[in-house]
């Protein structure tokens, strides 16, 4: 999903990092425990790691690791399957049903500037046409879900005998997109091929705000993609953080350590997990 990825790029750079340098990584501390939260990006390069030292460090003190899926979810039939139901167009509708002639034309044309021919998605929710796109051009610049950071603690974490968990389900990522109106899902798609010619640059200025864990250029850059429609922003990141945070603050009274890892967006902007942590009288240190 276009969003999760934007408000999750950031971890290009890590090996780049200055001795002393913030990271997107916080620590909580329990009675008993540490809870370290990791921002995280869902596409990585090979060639960006190793990762810092100390987000490998926190990972070495954590006995479990959490994540916002379970990625072992994905290996199971039933979750593609509903992936390919909710991104599939239903009553014989086509994107360009859905947009509109104004819109549609207009999508073409942007698509058509960054080499795609936007008839090969008429079949599928505008949503997924966005994500496709931006799944499309991160591949371009080399990124890959396969070198992601979850994908890399994952089996990590198979190979150490940790356990993974999730602090919600495919489903729930899945239904966040399906439930949203097609205007609205038609304005995301539209909204998206604008910003795409930026797409490599802004990934360049990602690698940089994460090498000084400057966690301002994420806020500001969320605040433009997501801002312009507050419903989008807490379908997407609001509503979902705080679903999330009574799962987090548990974690807190068990007597081993956790590395919880989600995608930046939620640990920066308005109503993210750090903060909700803090009114809650939970104080998180960035590293």
């Amino acid at each position: 999903m276009r969003a999760l990825l934007l408000a999750g790029l950031l971890l290009a750079a890590a090996a780049s990092h200055a001795d002393g340098a913030l990271h997107t990584l916080w620590e909580v501390h329990g009675k008993h425990n540490t809870i370290y939260l990791l921002g995280s990006i869902h596409v990585l390069r090979s060639r960006d790691y190793p990762l810092a030292k100390p987000v490998l460090d926190a990972y070495a003190d954590a006995k479990s690791v959490v994540m916002e899926i379970d990625l072992n979810e994905l290996d199971a039939g039933g979750v593609q399957e509903e992936m390919l139901s909710s991104a599939l167009l239903r009553d014989g509708k086509s994107l360009a049903d859905v947009l509109g002639a104004a819109r549609y034309a207009r999508a073409t044309s942007l698509a058509k500037d960054i080499g795609i021919d936007l008839s090969t998605f008429d079949q599928f929710a505008p949503w997924f046409v966005a994500e496709a796109i931006s799944q499309l051009q991160l591949a371009q610049q080399g990124y890959q879900a396969e070198s992601g950071v979850e994908m890399y603690f994952l089996e990590r974490a198979r190979g150490d005998g940790k356990s993974v968990a999730g602090l919600e389900t495919a489903h729930d990522q899945i239904a966040v997109f399906e439930a949203m109106p097609l205007d609205e899902q038609s304005e995301y798609l539209l909204s998206s091929l604008e910003e795409a010619r930026e797409m490599p640059h802004e990934v360049d200025d990602m690698v940089h705000a994460w090498a000084t864990g400057d966690t301002g250029w994420f806020k500001t850059h969320l605040k433009r993609e997501l801002g312009r429609d507050p419903k989008l922003y807490q379908s997407v990141l609001g509503a979902r953080n705080r679903k999330w945070l009574p799962k987090i603050e548990a974690l807190l009274n068990d007597d081993k350590n956790y590395l919880v890892i989600v995608g930046t967006g939620h640990l920066v902007g308005e109503d993210n997990v750090i903060d909700l942590l803090k009114r809650d009288g939970i104080a998180a240190s960035q590293r």
